[in-house]
């Protein structure tokens, strides 16, 4: 193992442990001030739903650049859906928390 990779490994590692703290801390946090409640649970369904919806419009958009023979790694778009579900989901978070 080089230690590019034991650095990559790490930073997985580090950013997965990093992101269920915060899971935990933020779910904590509004539990304390009764922020856990039907408003929270309708706006969580839909936004997942939405970031759902925009995932499969980036897959058929990335599909569509295949076909077209442009070359990516699976590795690159893997990495490229990732970000754009991550983002579509706290987008529509945002949106539905303005919204309702």
């Amino acid at each position: 193992m080089e230690f590019n990779q034991f650095w990559g490994i790490f930073g997985l590692l580090l950013g997965a442990s990093g992101g269920l703290f915060g899971l935990w801390w933020g779910r904590k946090k509004a539990a304390k001030n009764r922020g856990l409640d039907e408003r929270h649970a309708s706006i969580t369904i839909k936004s997942f739903a939405s970031a759902w919806k925009i995932t499969l419009v980036s897959m058929y958009i990335l599909f569509a650049l295949l076909i077209f023979d442009v070359e990516m790694a699976a590795g690159q778009l893997l990495g490229i859906l990732l970000l754009i579900h991550l983002t579509g989901w706290a987008v529509s978070v945002f949106y539905f928390n303005f919204k309702f």
